[in-house]
């Protein structure tokens, strides 16, 4: 009877550490079907009770200050003045300010062309490479503009973008409002960052229609000028600025007409290590504004932000989880979890075939593996680079030939 009793409890740590194996896996899997498949329809379920107040527009024109922070953008600083001078929009109420964060190559003398030939653009310097958050805590105050219009060097926007984001200001209760970037792909592995846009563009327009978009595209929005709050060095600008506005008690809204272009980045590499610098930087940012939020009893918001935002930023954990989950359940012999197992790794091997060899590249669905594998790697060197406190406040364009 005696010998029986060790058989028995090696069944029971076996069926412990199955059912711990299984937990951890289909746990951190549903945390990601939560995050892309269900935050969304959540939203629109809130949106039956958060409608929009009606807004009429209007035909008054304030003046507006488009700002931008500038690193070595030769290459394409004419043309985003010349594309900012030229918008559908009085000349008289539109002026531009290029901070320059400490440039070395031809971007201030650029710019300092336009500014004695038009009298509409302005130059300020940091006083030397500080970073974004630096810049735009110099050029913002600086404008002239009750609307301040942020953007990239690199973004080109259409000829009435300007006029389309002015004209939701005319409800006073909008504090801030986004346009909508529409990335110009011409190979194929620029169209896993395409479709992950198109898909983020749903959501937005979702949280917007609550009036609560949580989150700008950096390429093309705009502030009433007096909501700007300094940000701090390692701030993502285009997340903690409206949010800030949100946190103020405006609405946050789309203006889907606002269209700014940009090419995608050149590679997938460069893609990777944009996304490994805005994800470091976001990680401690939203975690800072976390607990502002639940004090100020904004639950519906601090739902959005860890919906939407955090568990977004930190979703390497969960795919590795849920990975490492189904390799120890197929370990202890699960065929469930070695099945599932099986499909991650062959996700992941796909992606690291189509990143690598140019025939797997050319078939959507690698592309599309590639775009997730960067996604999962980006994530993961992101809070690698938060806990080890190496994150930087500087950026570097992601473009051909920088």
């Amino acid at each position: 009877m005696g010998a029986e009793a060790p058989a028995a409890g090696g069944a029971q740590s076996l069926t412990t550490q199955l059912l711990i194996a299984h937990l951890i896996s289909w746990g951190a899997f549903a945390v990601l079907l939560y995050v892309y498949f269900g935050y969304p329809p959540l939203l629109a379920v809130c949106r039956r009770f958060r409608r929009p107040r009606p807004r009429q527009p209007s035909a008054e024109q304030p003046h507006v200050t488009v700002v931008l922070a500038a690193w070595n953008e030769a290459l394409v600083i004419r043309e985003k003045i010349e594309n900012t001078l030229h918008q559908h929009y009085p000349p008289d109420l539109l002026d531009l300010i290029v901070v320059s964060d400490g440039s070395t190559d031809a971007t201030d003398r650029i710019v300092e062309d336009y500014v004695n030939r038009t009298g509409r653009v302005y130059l300020l310097q940091t006083r030397g490479r500080e970073g974004k958050s630096a810049a735009l805590n110099l050029g913002v105050p600086a404008a002239r503009g009750e609307i301040v219009v942020l953007t990239d060097a690199n973004a080109v926007f259409r000829e009435d973008a300007v006029a389309e984001l002015v004209r939701v200001f005319s409800s006073p209760e909008v504090g801030a409002v986004s346009g909508q970037l529409r990335l110009r792909a011409k190979d194929g592995l620029a169209e896993g960052e395409s479709f992950y846009w198109r898909y983020e563009q749903k959501v937005k327009r979702a949280e917007a229609a609550c009036e609560s978009l949580l989150g700008a595209n950096g390429s093309i929005y705009a502030i009433r000028r007096d909501l700007f709050r300094p940000l701090r060095p390692r701030d993502v600008n285009d997340f903690r600025i409206p949010y800030e506005v949100l946190l103020q008690g405006y609405a946050v809204v789309l203006a889907p007409e606002a269209i700014s272009y940009e090419e995608p980045a050149p590679s997938l590499w460069d893609e990777y290590r944009r996304k490994v610098r805005i994800m470091a930087r976001a990680i401690p940012t939203m975690l800072a504004l976390l607990w502002p939020t639940l004090r100020r009893r904004k639950l519906f918001l601090a739902w959005q932000l860890v919906s939407h935002k955090l568990l977004r930023e930190v979703q390497g954990i969960f795919f590795l989880a849920a990975f490492a989950g189904a390799v120890w359940g197929a370990m202890l012999s699960s065929r469930l979890l070695a099945v599932f197992g099986s499909a991650q790794l062959a996700l992941y091997l796909l992606g690291v075939f189509a990143w690598g060899l140019p025939p797997v590249a050319r078939w959507r669905p690698g592309r599309y593996a590639a775009h997730y594998d960067m996604i999962v790697l980006a994530s993961l060197a992101a809070l690698w680079l938060w806990l080890t406190r190496r994150v930087r406040a500087t950026w570097r364009p992601a473009r051909a030939g920088k």
